[in-house]
């Protein structure tokens, strides 16, 4: 049984790495039994799914998503850039807000950042009441800056929360995204990373993960 895990591919945003996404998806058809996407998919943050759908490059990279469901059961957790604007988006997969399978707990590291979840309930209820407006006035969001000192502390905070949350609830790992820093050595600790810079992922074989990256 193999399980591949990715996080911020960012589709919709003109840095994302369309040709790496598509071959990661071909490498899913190849050789996952399941597919699980843990946030940040699509940026609908910064791009309406109209644009998504119509445009190139993310247009193809999209439909290759919708092809890759079609093959390979698959679960979207979302992320902050996707956050409920999946209710309005027609796409035939599992989607979720995070959840256990086999003791690993799936999810988008955004639950563990501070300063996400201050502006948690005003930010959900924008985006999900006046998702154009939101994309129109506010489509630049915190840009993440990994080579930033003050970037790279918040890091560090949100996956000391992810290892607090991991013991408090005596999980046997825990697959996440959102920081685009990946971790794969970490014990208990996955971080997928991303599909802009790092371009890994996590491959859980007979139940224990590993992390991976694109060559």
């Amino acid at each position: 049984m193999k399980v591949y895990c990715a996080s911020d591919l960012h589709i919709g945003y003109e840095d994302a790495n369309y040709s790496k996404i598509k071959e990661f998806f071909e490498l899913v058809k190849a050789n996952a039994d399941e597919l699980i996407l843990c946030g940040d998919v699509l940026d609908l943050w910064r791009c309406p799914i109209e644009t998504i759908e119509s445009t190139e490059p993310m247009k193809s990279t999209y439909e290759a998503l919708l092809s890759v469901a079609e093959f390979v059961p698959t679960t979207i957790v979302w992320g902050n850039h996707d956050y409920k604007l999946w209710k309005k988006v027609k796409i035939p997969v599992r989607v979720t807000d995070s959840f256990v399978s086999n003791n690993i707990y799936y999810c988008h590291g955004w639950r563990f950042d501070l300063q996400q979840m201050f502006g948690h309930w005003l930010y959900g209820w924008l985006v999900d009441r006046f998702p154009y407006l939101y994309q129109k006035l506010i489509k630049s969001p915190f840009e993440l800056k990994i080579e930033d000192k003050n970037y790279r502390q918040r890091i560090e905070k949100i996956h000391e929360k992810a290892r607090e949350f991991i013991n408090k609830e005596r999980l046997d790992y825990l697959i996440m995204g959102h920081t685009h820093e990946p971790v794969g050595d970490d014990g208990k600790l996955f971080d997928c990373g991303d599909m802009i810079d790092s371009l890994t992922y996590v491959v859980i074989e007979d139940g224990r993960p590993r992390l991976e990256q694109m060559p």
